[in-house]
């Protein structure tokens, strides 16, 4: 049975202290009120969207036992797109994890060859996702402070199938991300007082085993981390637990680009660029920072909040006033419902002699 210690991080420390100079609207005051001139930053640019067409992939075979016989199922994946979910920040809102929709064709290539499978041997929709779940069952549980080097990171679906390995939180995601593109709603199921957390699938009042109702839904129980347990079967060591909710709803998504450019006015003008790549609407903004050598905040902006809905792009610019006699480097973020999603950080640039 696979453990998950679930820690609180305030959104503010996500910040990374981007917020401490004083901005008026767009435009950073910080501690120089005259114009600055840091034509060494013109020209720093950086972008999360990853491009897909790019060569290089990554395959991957997974070989399970079923009771007609054994089937391989076979996976292949850009390298950038592997490459892109391992270089996100992680974040708490779990349904982003789900709502990403770079890897929409990926999840819903693996649930069709489990409806084929289905359908050649005459299983109906229950039967389609209990193979479902063993093929998730048997990828190798591994903890995060193992794979990843400390507690509490989450996986996206691409990574946990390229790894094949994860924990009880990865298995659920890779999971939910099926169900998904299978036509079927779930939950995340917390027992914080068994350290354990585990998938409820939307089912009717009529399904045996076990489920727990949220909103007027009952939600069976999955187990997604040890091999043989099946829709509503709750393992003994789970009996007693109570489940905290945690809703895979649809999310917004941010990738984006930024560049800086330094104009005969003076300052620095950042032009980011934000796209809602989810499968729900949010609220994004950006914030820009520049640190010094001591890895200080020496200026900062953030944007207004902007709603975007689904592949929605939004472009603001930040004017900010760094000092032109440092090494600088840019520190970009985007923030979509109040929570960092992802981050770039350039390479220092020092003033021209």
């Amino acid at each position: 049975m696979g453990r998950v210690l679930f820690l609180v991080r305030p959104t503010e420390s996500e910040l990374e202290g981007l917020n401490t100079s004083e901005t008026v609207g767009n435009h950073s005051v910080g501690s120089q009120e005259q114009p600055t001139f840091p034509v060494h930053l013109s020209g720093l640019h950086g972008s999360t969207d990853p491009n897909l067409e790019t060569s290089g992939s990554i395959s991957r075979t997974f070989e399970q036992k079923t009771d007609t016989g054994p089937t391989a199922l076979s996976l292949e994946v850009p390298e950038v797109l592997y490459q892109y979910y391992k270089s996100r920040d992680r974040t708490r809102e779990y349904g982003a994890y789900v709502s990403d929709t770079y890897d929409d064709q990926y999840i819903k290539g693996i649930v069709n060859e489990f409806e084929r499978f289905g359908k050649e041997r005459g299983l109906n929709d229950a039967g389609i996702i209990n193979q479902m779940m063993t093929f998730v069952q048997n990828l190798k549980y591994t903890s995060d402070k193992v794979s990843a080097g400390y507690n509490e990171y989450p996986k996206y679906p691409i990574e946990t199938l390229v790894d094949r390995e994860g924990d009880c939180e990865d298995s659920c995601i890779l999971l939910a991300s099926m169900l998904e593109q299978f036509g079927y709603g779930s939950t995340l199921l917390v027992f914080r007082d068994k350290q354990h957390m585990a998938l409820g699938i939307a089912g009717g009042e009529n399904i045996p085993g076990t489920s727990f109702q949220n909103d007027g839904q009952q939600y069976y129980y999955v187990e997604t981390t040890a091999k043989g347990w099946g829709i509503g079967e709750l393992p003994p060591e789970m009996e007693g637990g109570t489940p905290e909710f945690r809703p895979i709803h649809d999310s917004g998504v941010l990738v984006f680009s930024y560049a800086v450019d330094t104009p005969a006015s003076g300052g620095a003008a950042v032009e980011v660029t934000m796209q809602n790549v989810g499968d729900g609407t949010g609220t994004a903004q950006a914030k820009v920072g520049f640190e010094n050598a001591n890895e200080n905040l020496v200026a900062s902006a953030q944007s207004q909040a902007k709603q975007l809905e689904p592949q929605a792009e939004y472009t603001t610019t930040l004017n900010i006033l760094p000092p032109d006699d440092q090494q600088l480097r840019a520190k970009v973020q985007v923030i979509m419902d109040g929570t960092v999603q992802d981050t770039i950080t350039s390479k220092w640039k020092s003033p021209q002699a």
